[in-house]
């Protein structure tokens, strides 16, 4: 376990910088007793060791880190998914092309051909 330093003091909005927090909810912190702080002239000043910011930026940097490893993994998702639309798309019309082909070779039709394929109607000419 590392040892504590001794104490400094950072101004409110700082300290509400480094954890990622409001103002205002640094000072309900302050209010609540959950961080050490002293009434100053200017504000409050929050006592906070080296070890605690340097912790905090350990942890600011990761978060930041995260962030940007889940935008670019978003942003691959993405462009996975327009990429198997255009590949579904694809896909759906080989198989009704080779749909259509089968079912046209295929001996289930032929008593039915006769209908598709409708005679010519006979023009009869009739004369004067």
């Amino acid at each position: 376990m590392k040892e504590l330093t001794s104490p400094s003091t950072m101004s409110v909005k700082e300290y509400a910088k480094l954890i990622n927090k409001s103002d205002k909810t640094v000072y309900k912190m302050i209010k609540d007793g959950l961080i050490m702080a002293k009434k100053e002239k200017t504000g409050y000043e929050v006592l906070v060791d080296s070890f605690l910011i340097s912790r905090c930026k350990d942890i600011n940097k990761s978060l930041f880190e995260m962030k940007e490893g889940m935008r670019l993994f978003t942003k691959e998702i993405s462009a996975l998914q327009k990429r198997s639309t255009y590949f579904e798309k694809r896909l759906v019309a080989l198989e009704l092309k080779q749909l259509k082909k089968s079912v046209v070779k295929s001996k289930l039709l032929k008593p039915f051909k006769k209908i598709l394929k409708k005679p010519a109607k006979k023009t009869v000419k009739r004369g004067k």
